[in-house]
């Protein structure tokens, strides 16, 4: 019996509802041969927040990461302080600062702050589902919109400290769609049956055993199978309170 065609995945998740995950993989099938995620193309209009935050073990970790206030932390200030100097947004006068929410691969490197969906017991254990299918593990990102200024020095006229005010957050998806592995190293994707439909993680489930060289193997045989990163659209909150900090120069 002749293993599952890999390209009968994505007709296998819809029939399981796991339509984003079909969408994907579907995308990964017909882009340009590629096997570095960065250089492909990226994915922007696939996946929603409001879709990943319907799934309880996405919205534990998005709630955690707006209550602990992660914009305000020091390992977030010193993103921040890195990012105004990338863009020369010190001077002498007060300067705004945002994010574009329409183009999330091109604030992607404004980032100051990140957390990851899906640990190893939740990757073996939890649930098979179409954010599983789509997604895997995956990292909420976090940029911000607000003000830079420089803060009076009454003993001198030069400019010593600046002060950051925050007044809105953005929050979104990205992780990297690729079936790459580190030497040595085959990552097992489950065990697919086209004649019924079925998805399970071991052989005891039935089907065929899918692996990522599965991928990279039919990219080899073929002129597409291409690797590229992708973006959920961005979730903005607006502060009620505007988060501060004083930096020197």
């Amino acid at each position: 019996m002749s293993k599952l065609d890999i390209v009968l995945i994505p007709k296998i998740m819809r029939k399981n509802n796991w339509i984003n995950g079909a969408k994907l993989m579907e995308k990964w099938f017909n882009d340009p041969s590629n096997s570095q995620p960065t250089l492909g193309i990226p994915s922007t209009d696939i996946i929603k927040m409001d879709w990943i935050l319907s799934y309880p073990r996405a919205k534990t970790v998005y709630d955690t990461l707006v209550r602990e206030k992660v914009w305000e932390n020091a390992a977030a200030q010193r993103e921040i302080v890195g990012m105004l100097k990338r863009r020369n947004l010190l001077s002498t006068t007060s300067q705004q600062f945002g994010f574009n929410k329409f183009n999330i691969p091109l604030i992607d490197k404004d980032a100051i702050q990140f957390r990851v969906v899906g640990g190893y017991w939740d990757m073996a254990f939890g649930d098979m589902d179409d954010l599983r299918a789509a997604l895997a593990r995956f990292i909420f990102k976090v940029v911000i919109k607000g003000e830079v200024s420089p803060v009076p020095n009454t003993s001198s006229n030069s400019i010593i400290r600046y002060k950051v005010t925050i007044s809105e957050i953005g929050i979104y998806a990205r992780d990297s769609y690729d079936f790459n592995d580190a030497p040595g190293e085959d990552q097992e994707l489950g065990n697919w049956d086209k004649d019924d439909n079925s998805v399970g993680r071991t052989i005891f489930n039935g089907g065929d055993e899918i692996k990522n060289s599965d991928f990279r193997n039919w990219r080899k045989s073929h002129t597409k199978g291409g690797d590229f990163i992708v973006y959920s659209d961005i979730k903005t909150i607006k502060l009620n309170t505007p988060s501060t900090f004083e930096f020197n120069k």
